[in-house]
């Protein structure tokens, strides 16, 4: 990866030109989980190469350039293995952060902390990684994802209570936990309000 402090951010990678905005990954985060053919994920490499890259990306060549964003998205070299999907890196946790559902957190972090309005400035991904990483407790999100990972089972009753109660009210919709998946972006957009009828 290169180095945040002494490098400049690419805009080539390896050896095409880039387009490295971070709602280009964010779009590929919010959209991977909906696909679940065969077509539709072929359709989804199509729709990021067509998103990321400057050039066009011929059809025999989409695997590996989808195989190279994902190392990008990832911050690797051309030489690291890469080309899984974006929750290959989740792990067997839950998600606990979607930038569909937490948007306005993610916006309202980065104007509180930085004062970059994400609505209309261009943030190199990495960049906005690291920032990512780095935003401070302060911030609603912080908390929010705190209070999303923290474990309750060592706690006194009284104080088990308050933080469930707070988990359910932050929780992100159950397709997002692995339970039944979104097939639109309605039905999605349906589970998370259901949550507050």
């Amino acid at each position: 990866m290169t180095d945040l402090l002494t490098d400049a951010l690419p805009t080539m990678w390896e050896g095409r030109r880039i387009d490295p905005d971070f709602r280009h990954m964010v779009w590929l985060l919010n959209t991977y989980r909906r696909a679940e053919t065969d077509e539709e994920k072929v359709q989804l490499m199509r729709d990021a190469a067509e998103r990321f890259f400057a050039e066009p990306v011929s059809d025999p060549q989409l695997p590996d350039a989808f195989a190279s964003l994902m190392r990008f998205f990832r911050g690797c070299a051309d030489d690291a293995p890469g080309g899984e999907p974006p929750e290959a890196d989740a792990g067997a946790g839950e998600i606990t952060l979607d930038y569909h559902c937490d948007a306005a957190y993610v916006l309202g972090a980065f104007q509180q902390a930085y004062g970059i309005d994400l609505t209309t400035d261009k943030v190199h991904w990495w960049r906005f990684m690291a920032l990512m990483q780095a935003l401070p407790q302060e911030t609603a999100l912080s908390q929010i994802l705190q209070i999303r990972t923290t474990d309750t089972s060592e706690m006194d009753p009284a104080t088990r209570q308050r933080y469930e109660a707070a988990k359910e009210r932050y929780a992100l919709p159950p397709e997002l936990k692995g339970g039944a998946r979104d097939v639109t972006p309605q039905q999605h957009d349906a589970a998370f309000l259901a949550r507050f009828r």
